[in-house]
């Protein structure tokens, strides 16, 4: 087989479902190293959705044509002369920072995720050399990881998200056993977020969502772990934090909703010397919000960003998920085959039941 359909991003942003070359091992940039894949599932990240939606107002594009895709779970198939670390027949999930300097400030403390000489699109494998919305893919063998026999294909699709949700608990934010944290935005990776925190011993964990949300979504978080969860068009979110930490607020927030609203409650639902993460609007390019800086200044807050994650990240998100403290094979809802990518995409991106959908090539 020497051309295979695959799922392929633009510089305009639109998304087709094209022929294209299977990718041969020798003829890549991480060639010695290089390991071809074939996929068993990709799933469909919000990032792939604000692509695909009509508005892309602040979505950044691919400077060249590219198959999409990056929450890959794969078979490798074939691997490159000087590869060690795996062989065919392993199924393997992907870290998606492939490319950086490994000389610069950044990456010499170990943090290759945002390295000072590339622009983040330039440093992961689906917006550079292909990702895994295709039949086969290929990926540096430092960057997969073989799974236990313990993680099925399916549950292994969010093992990304949940190494993205250990960098940004533990990496980032340095949650506590004992710490209140409250989770604005009930997704996938709000839902995840929740289970990795109390997996530390983090509680209690209060979770946000809308009337859209109740039914499945918010019950789903309680189920997963959720100590508290909050509709915030019945309730104000600023008077039940009050409530429920004696008018002292919690210590840690991580905004996951990519809406303006949740950043001005974020700096009120805090204690004074606690932590904030804003994070939701990445995948959009960023969000603009006012931010009122006497909430920052007077309580001496600390608010970070993050994006993607460091190898520490996925080695404890596969030892989470491996020992059942993280569950995820329930929150992957739906299963598209590649040729009804677009209802797929109108799944994950239009209904509350669907939590992650996933493409199977």
């Amino acid at each position: 087989m020497s051309t295979m359909k695959a799922l392929v991003s633009h510089p305009s942003g639109e998304l087709k479902l094209e022929e294209v070359p299977v990718p041969a091992l020798g003829a890549n940039r991480y060639a010695p190293h290089d390991v071809l894949c074939e996929v068993v599932y990709c799933g469909i990240c919000g990032s792939d959705i604000h692509k695909w939606n009509a508005d892309k107002t602040g979505v950044k594009t691919t400077s060249r044509s590219v198959v999409a895709g990056h929450e890959i779970v794969s078979v490798v198939k074939a691997v490159g002369p000087a590869v060690t670390r795996v062989k065919p027949g392993d199924r393997v999930v992907h870290e998606i920072v492939t490319m950086y300097c490994g000389r610069c400030p950044a990456c010499l403390e170990g943090r290759f995720n945002i390295c000072n000489t590339l622009p983040p699109m330039e440093g992961r494998a689906h917006f550079v050399t292909g990702g895994g919305f295709a039949k086969f893919t290929v990926w540096p063998e430092w960057q997969l990881h073989v799974l236990p026999a313990s993680i099925s294909d399916k549950a292994a699709v969010l093992m990304e998200p949940v190494a993205g949700s250990v960098h940004t608990i533990v990496s980032r934010m340095g949650v506590r056993a004992g710490e209140s944290v409250a989770v604005l935005g009930p997704g996938a990776r709000g839902i995840l977020l929740t289970q990795v925190c109390k997996a530390i011993g983090a509680g209690p964990v209060i979770i946000t969502g809308m009337d859209r949300d109740v039914a499945f979504r918010l019950k789903t978080a309680q189920a997963f772990g959720a100590d508290i969860v909050v509709n915030v068009e019945k309730e104000d979110l600023r008077k039940r934090v009050a409530e429920l930490t004696g008018g002292i607020g919690v210590d840690v927030v991580l905004e996951n909703t990519g809406s303006v609203e949740p950043i001005d409650q974020s700096l009120d639902i805090v204690r004074k010397g606690g932590r904030v993460l804003w994070a939701g609007g990445g995948i959009r390019g960023g969000i603009v919000a006012p931010v009122d800086t006497y909430k920052v200044i007077v309580k001496e807050l600390d608010i970070r960003g993050e994006i993607s994650q460091i190898p520490y990240d996925w080695m404890a998100a596969i030892k989470l998920v491996a020992g059942g403290r993280v569950k995820t094979e329930e929150l992957v809802t739906h299963v598209f085959p590649l040729e009804d990518w677009y209802a797929g995409f109108e799944m994950a991106a239009t209904r509350s039941e669907a939590l992650r959908v996933a493409i199977k090539p």
